[in-house]
């Protein structure tokens, strides 16, 4: 008996590269050998002359027109996935790489610990002299001091 062989890889899968042909044949194999497993339990062993319904459906322009759509869902769907997660990965290592330009660009601007610690004590007594100096202007502000230096003593003498 001469077998009755499908052509529907050729339908489908257009060049070797054609990855929504290979993906479509894979639906069009799955659809055969759960029509094969269906009729396998209901009792009927199949031979190729009881494939020919099933393949004259399958080898059907709708057939393959939904086998195509399908299979381009199907990849359109992993590169949308696969797009997510590189992008996830993007958007991890840009924000990694900023923190690690905006610490560059930071540490010359941000003084030592011990360069701050000279700046407090320097400004801290800046202030103490300014406030002393504030004080003896105000303590000796309105009044006239005349210094006399003679050879034997030495007489300060304020008047207000």
């Amino acid at each position: 008996m001469q077998r009755n062989y499908n052509y529907i890889y050729s339908k489908l899968v257009e060049e070797d590269t054609d990855l929504i042909g290979h993906i479509a044949y894979s639906f069009y194999k799955k659809s055969k050998v759960e029509y094969i497993e269906k009729q396998e339990k209901e009792g009927n062993c199949l031979t190729d002359t009881d494939l020919i319904a099933f393949n004259a459906f399958s080898s059907s322009d709708c057939a393959i027109q939904s086998y195509k759509a399908k299979a381009e869902c199907t990849l359109q769907g992993f590169i949308d996935s696969l797009l997510q997660e590189e992008l996830k990965n993007y958007d991890g290592q840009v924000a990694s790489r900023q923190t690690e330009i905006l610490k560059d660009i930071i540490k010359p601007l941000v003084p030592s610990f011990w360069n701050t610690i000279a700046i407090g004590v320097i400004s801290s007594f800046a202030f103490a002299l300014l406030i002393v100096i504030f004080a003896v202007i105000a303590e000796y502000g309105n009044s006239v001091v005349t210094i006399n230096v003679a050879k034997e003593q030495t007489k300060i003498h304020r008047e207000k």
